[in-house]
């Protein structure tokens, strides 16, 4: 067993169905990963710890996803953000992808997406 610390990924998404598959998939990349359903609950996680990677919904109760690229952002601008979103209130899911690009996410998934190739994706980034 290597002593190298492991990777650890954010999951920020209301819908506890959209959460499941994707810590599963990232654990099996070798992630830590913790699960939030809120925006609120995202920024508090982030408090005091740093994350290699955070995928996030835009349309969550509490804080949205903006705001939380935002917190990240602030706190620690190297973290690998990939936004998802499915549309919601108040803006366009172009609207929403372009904020969360000037932001700093590294690319936006409008669901539904290929899960496959997010995972791809960040397994690109973060090879074993």
């Amino acid at each position: 067993m290597s002593d190298a610390p492991r990777r650890t990924a954010l999951v920020a998404d209301a819908s506890a169905d959209n959460r499941r598959p994707l810590r599963q998939a990232l654990e099996q990349l070798g992630f830590a990963v913790v699960e939030v359903g809120d925006g609120t609950e995202a920024i508090d996680a982030l408090a005091g710890r740093v994350f290699d990677v955070v995928v996030t919904d835009v349309w969550m109760p509490g804080a949205d996803g903006i705001a939380v690229i935002q917190s990240i952002r602030q706190a620690s601008p190297g973290v690998a953000i990939f936004v998802v979103t499915g549309g919601g209130p108040g803006l366009s899911i172009a609207s929403a992808a372009a904020l969360a690009q000037v932001w700093g996410a590294r690319r936006v998934y409008v669901k539904p997406f290929d899960m496959h190739e997010l995972i791809a994706e960040i397994g690109a980034l973060f090879p074993r």
